[in-house]
């Protein structure tokens, strides 16, 4: 059997692309992964913008600010753009779901119960007395 053979061909295949090669689940994580980089960008722009623990003056009068904007912008990309797509994955349908909520599950239902407290009828010393 030769390997031709074992590739099937579809209807929706476009030409130049190979045979049998489904790609709608990397442009879904693709598309995730931009909304998210975007979404860390934008962090980003907002600490610089509202100057957050004298950010931007630090980075502003630094030789090396760019060197850590650029850094910072790239760890941003990584850590929102792996959030977003592992959100994106969580919240796929499964094939055997026969549900029409487009993959999003029903919450959990938490029995939430206050905790007692016990509080002590005798004053605490303070540690300088």
């Amino acid at each position: 059997m030769q390997k031709r053979e074992l590739i099937k061909s579809s209807k929706d295949d476009k030409p130049g692309q190979r045979p049998g090669t489904d790609w709608r689940l990397t442009r879904y994580l693709l598309r995730h992964l931009i909304v998210g980089a975007a979404s860390g960008w934008i962090f980003v722009g907002a600490l610089l913008i509202f100057d957050v623990a004298g950010f931007r003056s630090l980075t502003a009068n630094s030789p090396v600010g760019l060197l850590a904007i650029a850094m910072l912008l790239a760890v941003m990309t990584i850590t929102w753009g792996a959030a977003a797509m592992g959100t994106a994955v969580f919240l796929m349908k499964d094939d055997g779901d026969d549900s029409n909520d487009k993959g999003r599950h029903a919450p959990i239902a938490l029995r939430v119960e206050p905790a007692p407290a016990y509080a002590s009828p005798t004053p605490v010393k303070s540690p300088r007395a």
